[in-house]
């Protein structure tokens, strides 16, 4: 069974879907919440997707010099974070024409955190953590859907569950920070909402998702985030935009569907479609606080310019997307994101 029209579905908590663009807050990439809201496109009754996706983030590093220069004059806990990567496996399945739900399980690595030691005076290098991180489950409802326009409207909600590891020891035996922990411990509930227009060979859209943080582990509450996006893809060859099979992957995100709704047979599978998209996504995220006591070390404001690839072959599709970003406004001092990466293979039964 093809679909004509089928908008792209994302979960995320969840990255539209959520594979790339606004994984620029530390706190909220490090717990393999892809901050992007998702574009609102739901599957067909019954068709089930299973996306496994890689996402790499570099950090620009705060030299050695500057974090000793803070521990000598007192000022502690000031970090430095080199990569993050995330490995997800994603599933989502549709339960009625108009509502689909997903789950997204992601692991977390990160490289190099350093950080200033006050009452040493010193740089600790702390090392890496690695563990599960907290499991994302979502809902999105299309509430409009107008075929003829290629227009649709659709209500995203869900929440991400402290699933994650939270007891990771750095290299000198002591626990890692909330922030830097695979896990968050808390429940962070999520509303968002997305439009997407396809014309032709053209699929445009849009979409918000705001996440309330809860307080987790270590007495942390790790700030709230408001993520924004826009994006855009263009057919470049294979069956035409309104007769190809239902997309698999995303320009920015994980596994999503294109071009929205109406099922239909075809006789034969088509050709290999392959598709280039661009998208424009920010996070804000807030200050986090700890026993109530704010952060301002922590919070910030990220864009990506995301250019990407899809190709679709039957009921596969693999996708690259390399995010640049654009503008970055960060409180305090922090490792500042230099360049992410997120590639993915899906399959849709």
């Amino acid at each position: 069974m093809y679909l004509r029209g089928l908008g792209q579905f994302w979960w995320r908590a969840g990255q539209i879907n959520c594979a790339v663009l606004c994984l620029a807050a530390t706190p909220a990439f490090a717990h393999g919440d892809h901050g992007s809201g998702g574009d609102g496109g739901v599957l067909p009754q019954g068709a089930t997707v299973v996306t496994a996706q890689y996402d790499f983030i570099t950090y620009r590093q705060i030299s050695d010099e500057r974090l000793g220069a803070y521990a000598v004059s007192g000022i502690g806990g000031i970090h430095s974070l080199t990569t993050i990567a995330v490995p997800t496996l994603s599933l989502a399945r549709g339960l009625t024409k108009d509502f689909t739900v997903g789950v997204r399980v992601p692991y977390l690595i990160n490289s190099g955190i350093s950080e200033s030691n006050a009452d040493t005076g010193l740089v600790d290098a702390r090392g890496g953590v690695r563990g599960f991180g907290d499991v994302s489950m979502t809902g999105t409802y299309r509430f409009y859907n107008d075929a003829q326009l290629g227009l649709t409207g659709a209500a995203i909600f869900g929440v991400k569950a402290p699933t994650g590891r939270t007891n990771a020891t750095d290299a000198f035996g002591d626990l890692f920070e909330a922030e830097h922990q695979p896990g968050s411990g808390s429940w962070d509930p999520m509303i968002g909402g997305a439009v997407n227009s396809t014309r032709g060979p053209w699929t445009l859209g849009a979409n918000v998702l705001f996440t309330r943080a809860g307080l987790g582990s270590q007495d942390t509450r790790l700030g709230d985030r408001f993520a924004y996006g826009l994006s855009a893809s263009y057919l470049l060859s294979g069956a035409a935009a309104h007769d190809r099979p239902m997309k698999l992957g995303t320009a920015p995100f994980d596994g999503m569907m294109r071009h929205g709704g109406v099922e239909h047979a075809s006789p034969a599978a088509p050709a290999p479609s392959l598709e280039a998209t661009l998208a424009i996504n920010g996070q804000w995220s807030g200050k986090q606080t700890i026993a109530g006591i704010r952060d301002d070390n922590t919070g910030a404001n990220t864009v990506f310019l995301t250019p990407g690839l899809r190709l679709s072959v039957d009921r596969w599709s693999t996708f690259l997307n390399l995010g640049i970003p654009i503008a970055n406004h960060s409180n305090g001092v922090q490792s500042d994101p230099t360049l992410q990466v997120t590639s993915g293979v899906a399959v849709w039964f």
